[in-house]
């Protein structure tokens, strides 16, 4: 069986198939790339915040818990300094409240300082499974900060972990606080975990891609409008052939009535292209010869129109055939 013959409206067909395919990928390809960068801005800003975070705390643990702890005096570094005239915070307290404020100001951003050795005084942290198995990861290698990704249609959340890690002033202040539950704490412990998590929309992204998408618009223009002009040119030349069949069929049909009232040889010259058909005039020597058909009169009358018709035809024939025969 052979193959059908792949016509033009076929082929039109199929460029408009694989147009529509390629302009369907398009949207994939920048929500991919959307994707991507909003990952890897969240994941540079939550790490931006976490150094910003631990840089806080450090120094402010370093140079003024320090120096209030090494000089006695009024000055009480406790974690409910609310409610004491005259005190200060603990890094940990300060680094909540920093959180809040953070939180409270950019609502895609939330903040989490939390441990599994909370003082008795203080409600329990509740930690997820990503927040425990973090946890413990990082006392295993505390040299490390863990992220976890998700996202969905329209928005990426990206989710950094940070260890906590006791200091000297730190350890000083857990060991000896009554309210402590752990109390045989040593520099370089991993006290808890700092999470910071950022959420942000696709959308927000959309314009970091305008020269390309314009791009890509003016391309499905253009190819819409050359598959439209090759539609149009295909109709027309449909129409054309279709034309042509039709005047082909009329002169097939009119070439073979000619030829009932010309002998085959000027009927080949003419159609064969050997002699034009022209008004012209040209001396030849000819013959003619008078005939009559014997009792033609009696016949006539004892025939209906159409047996004279068809017998006159096959004496013409005949005649013909007669007259070629001689010829050769």
């Amino acid at each position: 069986m052979q193959p059908r013959p792949v016509t033009a409206t076929s082929r039109s067909l199929i460029l408009i198939f694989l147009v529509l395919v390629l302009l369907a990928g398009l949207p994939l390809a920048v929500w991919l790339d959307l994707r991507n960068l909003t990952e890897r801005g969240l994941l540079r800003q939550a790490n931006d915040l976490n150094s910003l975070m631990t840089s806080v705390r450090g120094y402010y643990a370093n140079n003024v818990v320090s120096r209030v702890l090494s000089s006695p005096g009024s000055t009480q570094v406790v974690h409910n300094y609310a409610t004491i005239p005259g005190a200060i915070p603990i890094p940990a307290t300060l680094s909540l409240e920093l959180g809040r404020t953070i939180s409270e100001q950019q609502q895609n951003i939330t903040y989490r300082f939390v441990s599994d050795f909370p003082f008795k005084n203080r409600t329990p942290h509740a930690l997820d499974d990503f927040e425990t198995t973090s946890l413990a990861a990082l006392r295993d290698r505390s040299d490390q900060k863990l992220t976890n990704v998700s996202w969905s249609m329209l928005s990426d959340r990206v989710r950094l972990v940070a260890p906590v890690i006791m200091g000297a002033a730190c350890v000083a202040c857990h060991n000896s606080h009554a309210e402590s539950p752990k109390r045989d704490w040593k520099i370089g412990d991993v006290r808890g975990i700092q999470e910071i998590t950022i959420s942000q929309a696709f959308a927000t992204n959309i314009f970091s891609f305008k020269y390309l998408l314009a791009y890509f618009v003016f391309m499905a223009a253009t190819g819409f409008t050359f598959i439209t002009v090759q539609r149009r040119q295909a109709a027309t030349i449909r129409s054309i052939n279709g034309e042509l069949e039709t005047a082909n069929e009329f002169l097939a049909t009119l070439s073979m009535k000619i030829s009932r009232y010309l002998s085959p040889q000027i009927y080949k010259s003419i159609f064969s292209g050997q002699k034009d058909v022209t008004i012209h005039t040209e001396r030849k020597k000819l013959t003619i010869f008078f005939s009559d058909i014997k009792d033609f009169t009696a016949t006539t009358e004892r025939l209906q129109p159409e047996q004279i018709t068809r017998l006159l035809f096959y004496r013409d024939v005949e005649h013909r055939a007669q007259t070629w025969r001689h010829d050769r």
